[in-house]
């Protein structure tokens, strides 16, 4: 075990995942009520940087990476992106009058579900690492 992993800050990066991906889900199942119901899109929703003000770029912009992540951090962040910019064109093609087609919510399903798969590797090997640094 190398010193960066016993000094990472685990427990405060674990608490700060969880509450970004509840902020994340709050967000994915807000833009899917919009669409669904055809309402007005919020501008944190159709910016095109959106994923930038989504609390979870604001927790991975706060704390370092953790020891040998770097990778699965990096692939996390582009599926987030992804999701942001799918979600963003499916507003505004809303916003355009178009009805939502099973191929973009196709689109967004698996972005959805790639990305939490991905998130939740990331999850499991920092509690890995925690749990090792603590031996």
């Amino acid at each position: 075990m190398n010193d960066s992993n016993a000094r990472f800050p685990y427990d405060e990066f674990i608490d700060g995942l969880e509450e970004a991906i509840y902020w994340h889900n709050a967000w994915y199942s807000r833009g899917m009520r919009q669409l669904i119901l055809q309402t007005t899109s919020s501008e944190d929703l159709i910016a095109r940087d959106a994923h930038l003000h989504c609390k979870l770029a604001a927790f991975f912009g706060y704390l370092p990476t953790p020891p040998g992540q770097e990778e699965l951090k990096a692939q996390v962040e582009d599926l987030h992106q992804q999701m942001h910019a799918l979600m963003r064109e499916a507003l505004l093609e809303s916003a355009d009058g178009q009805t939502l087609s099973a191929e973009t919510l196709d689109e967004l399903e698996e972005a959805q579900t790639t990305f939490f798969i991905t998130l939740h590797g990331l999850f499991r090997k920092v509690m890995e690492n925690k749990c090792a640094a603590q031996r």
